[in-house]
């Protein structure tokens, strides 16, 4: 049976029923005596005791009448079976009165101050010094419970919790870097980084005061954050190099994820136990993946984690290692890479840049074949991932994997598939709907081999749910927000709530939400979320002014270069103009601010913005920002032509497109990615009616389907080409040479196989190009091989020696 009273002495002490109605005592010396007792409820105390106890200066004969008044009264109010009394000794009822502090071991308990906080008993010496002891006894205890529940709180999201435990913490000792971190966690989580910073200055100077010491690495990096990110050098950096950095993720609001959130803490602590993790997190658009992300990123990133994020987009699936490039960058920027293999940051080069910027020393990568580059980047990648991982944990994380490039997810694979012991999370969002029709994204988040893959599934949010989001958004409106009307037509997506909620309330009469409820020809169920979406979308787009309507469209143009503001001058503004508009955006809620670049708050939003635009605008914009990357690859070394291909490709201008379409398939194929290659050209050519660009297109495009295994796809293409007689000597020999390749895959047998040596043979003597001419001596070698004709291996042993002799006449 459940005891009919609850005595709380953790805090200013007090005894509450059942009900929770205040039992209230006339003496403090009377509740002395209950506290006393209950503390150690069923053991006998004597009555000298508890008489030397709470009236050690009174005469014996008083101090007897004294305590039987006390008896009466807790007899009186707690029941007469409650007090157990004999001739000399009292005791109180196990059960009878259930005591806060005896729950402090498994973390039950309502912990509001110190023990007896505030009570004191006037002329009860002994009683102060007892009060005193088990305060004392109880200070190791009170501090373990308040940690356990402050990690509870974080284990959920809850930080409001975690900061009226840390503040308790605080209060019992100020010097507690337990408490501190707790109120500095919980004040960041609200966006209040400046009482957090003030938080963290006074701990500092009271523990230089009081101790002569300095706060913890942990906690000093977590201030380090707060202040935008940048800490102070402790060299002058040499020249050129850059400064170490740290991305700062702002935590979000989080509503009806508790569950979610808590299982990404799980795996959170168990990657601090090193046992690495892939989590999954699979919705449908709107309801809150990168929210969730963001968040959990936050959280780890405050606890010392090392996170490094990449968005991926739809228009930049076929730039091979785009996304693992933005991950290699920001662990760059972080400076948490430099205790990694020499050689493995040398191969991290090849498609990043920074490295060489920020490691100087590291040697160039060898030259591979174009095959064998992605498996070196993969165990380059681990090695790197794994150095960052002994000095901090590392959390990566890839927000919309379904739009990654199959580079990046194939090295991705190897990752998870090797690591062990490590302190590594890797964090995936995706759409179900679109992850479905890839394959190498599709296998990553899908493989059950993974021992350590989890998938976190995310829900629309419930009605208890929308309605408290919806709350918060309208907790500053002084009118009546309309909350069922909002939940009928959002149905828990919680971006149609936070679009509408806010369009509603910049709108009121005019609003989204009188526009559906008049479409009363249509049952409700017809009204989708996307609709509701657009239709918001559409609302507060008439509030922006022209200037930023325009820098809204050029944003859904750039996607990852969203935040480079050179590239505005595209719509005509200045650096100047693009950066205030983007932050008005990001004020309208259109855009959110992460890892100190600013992206769109969801795909969906995305999407709207850019059709927004009509179509000559959006193809002149597209030309005008592929002219300056353009400008830019021919004065740098980075080599952009695959990103200026398809913005000249969406522009209209399809010839300068396959133009650059070409190089970047070439480079593509040179670091071991044909199927952005074949993605990149199969587009491309359909619609490019320049002829001679085309036939090279095309070769490339055979290139790739082959290095896929692709030989049958690549032999049609192959043989159609061939046919053309206006083909030049070099494409040809190409193209025979490859043909041979392709022939020799399927198997046709040896007639078909020989027949194709001699042809690619013959074409690249013609050429006079001594790499074809080897290749074809291989193919016609192998051909006689197989079909045992020995004089085509004579005749290609004789070509090789006279390559091999040529080449050592020439030095």
């Amino acid at each position: 049976m459940a005891p009919s009273f609850r005595l709380f002495t953790l805090g200013p002490p007090q005894l509450l029923t059942a009900t929770g109605e205040q039992v209230r005592f006339r003496t403090r010396k009377h509740f002395a005596l209950l506290a006393r007792l209950a503390l150690e409820a069923g053991h006998r105390f004597t009555r000298d005791y508890l008489m030397d106890l709470l009236w050690p200066d009174t005469p014996a004969r008083l101090g007897r009448h004294s305590l039987a008044q006390g008896i009466s009264v807790l007899k009186a109010k707690l029941g007469r079976d409650s007090v157990q009394i004999q001739k000399a000794t009292v005791a109180l009822a196990e059960g009878a009165v259930d005591v806060d502090a005896h729950h402090l071991d498994d973390s039950q308990a309502e912990i509001q101050g110190r023990f007896l906080d505030g009570f004191e008993v006037p002329r009860a010496r002994p009683f102060e010094d007892w009060k005193d002891q088990w305060a004392a006894k109880l200070q190791p205890r009170l501090r373990d419970c308040l940690v356990k529940q402050m990690d509870r709180g974080r284990r959920v999201g809850d930080y409001a919790t975690v900061e009226r435990h840390a503040q308790v913490l605080y209060d019992l000792d100020p010097l507690l870097e337990d408490a501190v971190r707790g109120l500095m966690e919980a004040r960041a989580w609200v966006g209040d980084r400046t009482d957090a910073l003030k938080i963290f200055g006074r701990y500092e100077e009271r523990l230089a005061e009081e101790l002569g010491a300095k706060p913890s690495a942990d906690l000093a990096r977590m201030a380090d954050l707060l202040r935008e990110g940048k800490r102070s050098p402790t060299r002058p950096p040499a020249p050129g190099e850059p400064l170490t950095m740290q991305r700062r993720f702002e935590p979000e609001m989080l509503i009806g994820r508790e569950r979610e959130f808590s299982v990404l803490r799980d795996a959170w602590l168990e990657v601090r136990q090193r046992q690495p993790r892939v989590m999954v997190i699979t919705g449908d658009p709107g309801l809150g993946k990168t929210t969730l992300t963001n968040t959990f990123a936050a959280s780890c990133q405050m606890e010392g984690a090392v996170v490094a994020r990449a968005q991926a987009y739809d228009a930049e699936r076929d730039l091979p290692f785009a996304v693992l490039a933005e991950l290699v960058k920001q662990l760059v920027q972080q400076r948490a890479i430099g205790g990694a293999d020499p050689e493995a940051l040398g191969e991290m080069t090849r498609i990043c840049a920074e490295v060489a910027q920020a490691y100087p020393g590291v040697p160039r990568p060898v030259e591979w074949a174009p095959e064998v580059v992605p498996l070196r980047l993969a165990d380059a990648f681990l090695k790197t991932v794994t150095a960052a991982a002994e000095e901090s944990p590392v959390v990566l994380v890839v927000d919309d994997l379904h739009a990654a490039d199959n580079a990046t997810a194939g090295i991705l694979h190897v990752l998870v598939r090797k690591l062990v012991g490590t302190r590594v999370i890797l964090v995936l969002t995706t759409r179900p709907s679109e992850l479905r029709v890839t394959v190498a994204q599709a296998a990553l988040a899908g493989d059950t081999t993974i021992e350590g893959l989890r998938e976190v599934e995310l829900d629309p949010l419930d009605a208890t749910e929308g309605r408290d989001l919806i709350s918060r958004l309208g907790a500053d409106d002084p009118r009546e927000v309309p909350v069922q009307r909002i939940l009928d037509v959002c149905r828990g997506n919680p971006l149609a709530l936070d679009l509408v909620t806010r369009e509603w309330r910049t709108h009121d009469q005019g609003s989204l939400l009188e526009a559906i409820e008049s479409i009363d020809t249509q049952p409700q169920l017809a009204i989708a979320i996307p609709l509701a979406i657009g239709r918001a979308f559409e609302q507060q787009l008439r509030l922006l002014d022209v200037e930023n309507r325009s820098c809204l469209g050029l944003a859904a143009l750039l996607g990852r270069r969203l935040s480079d503001l050179s590239l505005y001058k595209a719509c005509g503004l200045g650096v100047a103009q693009a950066g205030n508009s983007l932050g008005r955006l990001r004020d309208a809620g259109l855009l959110r601010d992460t890892r100190g670049d600013l992206e769109f708050r969801n795909e969906l939003m995305r999407a709207q913005a850019y059709y927004s635009v009509v179509t000559p605008v959006r193809q002149q914009l597209h030309q005008q920002v592929a002219r300056f990357l353009q400008a830019r690859s021919t004065k740098g070394s980075e080599d952009l032509s695959s990103e200026i291909a398809w913005h000249y490709f969406r522009g209209g201008n399809k010839e300068l497109a396959l133009k650059h379409a070409i190089v970047g398939a070439r480079a593509a194929l040179n670091v071991g990615a044909p199927c952005e290659a074949e993605r990149l050209l199969s587009h491309l050519l359909r619609e490019s009616t320049d002829k001679h660009n085309t036939k090279e297109g095309r070769l490339l495009l055979a290139e790739a389907l082959f290095e896929q295994s692709k030989a049958w796809l690549a032999k049609q293409i192959l043989d159609s080409l061939l046919s053309d007689n206006t083909l030049s000597v070099t494409l040809r020999a190409n193209a025979s040479v490859l043909l041979a390749k392709a022939t020799r895959f399927l198997d046709a047998g040896d007639a078909l196989y020989c027949t194709a040596a001699d042809d690619a043979y013959a074409d690249a003597q013609k050429a006079r190009d001594k790499g074809l001419v080897a290749q074809a001596a291989l193919e016609l070698a192998r051909s006689g091989a197989e079909s045992g004709d020995l004089s085509r291996v004579n005749t290609a042993r004789n070509a090789l020696q006279q390559l091999s002799d040529s080449s050592t006449a020439s030095r």
